[in-house]
């Protein structure tokens, strides 16, 4: 906008009275609708050219910060639910499997040697072939406060069992309680009488993963398997 035509649209001072008439448009009388109304459009132009004052963007830049901490604050709530998921269900998929395990093995028992609540040692026939095992709960998991449960075998009923053997559920936390004999319903301690075996594990639901920002859950974890000894059974 020129800075003469916006002087031109001022209310005339008596400084002025003695400057140069304007001329041409410019000089049309100042009281007049058409130069008013075209007076008030120059003043609204140069109004809308105005920038955005300090005020203004402090403010909107103060808007935009809240907004994105919010939208920041959503994503790690949910990377951190993601996490403790992934590790519950982590947790649940490999108890369950080795629980399945021990169960299925217990069923193929055709002598039950050792019954314990933390321990049991049996003969199964496994494809044709005889085999001695072992499941022992109360080993400590190295690295941890847990403990894991450990499958022993060896070939033949006369064979001697190793000392050491392969994980099968890990990270337990009732490693004295995992195994309960029963002769049908009966509770009982007498391995000639036994039938049936229920099996309880205890895990933490938040497993061992290391994930930043997992608060984990919790409570525990309780997987349960029961086995009927049908060789057993149908000697009884």
């Amino acid at each position: 906008m020129s800075a003469r035509t916006t002087s031109i649209c001022r209310t005339p001072q008596a400084s002025q009275t003695t400057a140069r008439p304007p001329t041409g448009d410019l000089a049309r009388p100042l009281d007049t609708p058409g130069w008013r109304a075209r007076c008030g459009r120059i003043r609204r132009r140069g109004r809308a050219e105005d920038g955005v004052t300090l005020i203004e963007l402090l403010v909107a830049s103060l808007l935009a910060l809240v907004v994105f901490g919010a939208i920041l604050g959503a994503l790690e709530s949910g990377q951190q639910v993601q996490a403790r998921d992934t590790e519950w269900a982590l947790t649940m998929q490999e108890g369950r499997a080795g629980l399945a395990r021990m169960a299925r093995e217990i069923r193929q028992a055709s002598k039950v040697e050792k019954a314990e609540a933390g321990t049991i040692e049996f003969l199964a026939t496994i494809a044709s072939t005889v085999w001695k095992i072992k499941y022992e709960c109360g080993v400590e998991q190295p690295g941890t406060e847990y403990h894991e449960c450990v499958r022993k075998a060896v070939e033949g009923s006369a064979g001697t069992l190793p000392s050491t053997g392969a994980p099968v559920v890990r990270d337990v936390l009732n490693q004295t309680e995992v195994f309960k004999y029963f002769k049908g319903t009966t509770a009982t301690t007498t391995t000639t009488e036994m039938t049936v075996v229920t099996l309880k594990v205890e895990l933490p639901a938040k497993g061992t993963l290391k994930q930043a920002g997992s608060s984990a859950y919790r409570q525990r974890v309780v997987l349960e398997n029961a086995a009927l000894m049908r060789n057993l059974y149908t000697a009884s």
